[in-house]
Parts: C-alpha cells; structure tokens; sequence
C-alpha cells in the first residue's frame, strides 16, 4: 500500500487517528507519453510552415502547432530555421519544449492531487488556450473534481459564438480528466 496522504484526528474521538489515502498523486507531475499522442492528434504535423492555424490574423506556425511568430509568414528572421522544414522527431522536440510552461503553470498553481490523465488533460487544455486558460486552475483548487469536465467544455467559444472544432476538442480534453480517455480523433 502507499504512503499515507495525510494523518488527522477524528472530530468524535480524540484519541484516534486516522490515514487518509489517495490514488491521485502529489507533486510534481510531468506529462505522459499519451498525452503527448494526444496533442499530436488535435495539432496535427507539419513539416513545413503555415499561417492558417484557426486564428483571425493567421500566425506563423510549424510542427505540431510550434508558433514560429504572430502574424502570417513573412520572411521574418525567426522562420529561418524553418524555411527548409522539420521532421516529425523535431516537431515533437519543439512540442515537448512547448508544454513545459503549461506543465510548470499547473505543477505551480494546482494545489490538490491529480491523477495523471487529470493533469495530462490541463496541459493539453492549457497549451491549446494559452494565457487564456489559466482561470482553471483556481477551478480545480476547490477540489470539485467532477465539475472540471464540464468547466473545461465552456471554453468552446470565439467571439461568443460556438466553434465545433473547439467544441469537439474541449469534449475530449474534459473525457480525459473526467475518465482518462485519450482519444484525439475528431
């Protein structure tokens, strides 16, 4: 068995005490290898750069949703390193680089126990939204565990209006940290 989550003294005696035990786990977590096929699912791979990634203006992207630079591709200095393409393996190196400030927000932030299909579904959710997305973390705070499912499926709007894309993968993102499914087919 594992170690005890914490040790308290009941209300009614005293004199006893009491293990609490917990299978989500404590600090610090690191994102799975199923979450990582799970992103490469929703961004999809590119070996060469794009400016169509779903937004009004359009940005400078490569690999698996890499943000090469705001705005459309324009000869900037920073697409020099892309301008003759990438490889899966180095797509999945800069997807790897770019989750870690979504894994450090929730490793910082998150104050409770998660399993790991619970905090593979925040860095998934939070590497999608960016800075937008960080009031779930004082959502999940409150411990109400089975309502991030539902809160993570609000964030499924631009402009106030409905988007099926986001719509569809803010679903699978809450099926993940509501039951640990990782599936990323559309």
């Amino acid at each position: 068995m594992t170690e005890p989550l914490h040790e308290c003294v009941t209300n009614t005696d005293p004199n006893s005490m009491v293990n609490v035990y917990s299978q989500r786990y404590c600090k610090p977590w690191k994102f799975s290898e199923a979450g990582i096929k799970f992103l490469e699912g929703w961004e999809a791979f590119s070996a060469t750069m794009y400016d169509k990634d779903g937004s009004a203006a359009g940005n400078a992207t490569v690999g698996y949703g890499h943000l090469v630079h705001l705005g459309k591709i324009s000869g900037a200095a920073s697409e020099k390193p892309f301008k003759s393409g990438i490889t899966e393996a180095e797509a999945e190196a800069l997807l790897r680089k770019d989750i870690a400030w979504a894994e450090n927000k929730i490793n910082d932030g998150v104050k409770i126990p998660l399993f790991q299909f619970e905090y593979d579904a925040l860095v998934c959710f939070l590497y999608n939204l960016q800075r937008h997305g960080e009031g779930i973390i004082d959502f999940v705070n409150t411990g109400d565990y089975n309502k991030v499912g539902n809160k993570i499926r609000e964030y499924s709007n631009s402009k106030g209006k409905p988007v099926k894309g986001l719509q569809r993968r803010r679903h699978r993102e809450a099926e993940m940290f509501e039951a640990g499914i990782y599936d990323s087919t559309h």
